[in-house]
């Protein structure tokens, strides 16, 4: 399996408006300590949708099955 996922998955949430800090195959996020509830809902679904869009990548390229 590709080793950058982090960095996929940090590329495409950076498309869409998020900074993650990519760490081998995962992503951690540093919000401020004040964020509001719909704050956090918005950085949780582009994450998701940053994930969703990298499985899309490693599926078209054979190297995850899914």
């Amino acid at each position: 399996l590709d080793k950058d996922v982090g960095k996929r998955i940090d590329a495409h949430c950076h498309e869409l408006g998020l900074l993650v800090r990519p760490l081998i195959h995962m992503c951690v996020m540093s919000p401020p300590l004040v964020i509001t509830r719909e704050q956090i809902d918005d950085m949780v679904e582009i994450l998701r949708r940053g994930i969703e869009l990298t499985m899309d990548d490693l599926t078209r390229e054979r190297l995850w099955a899914g």
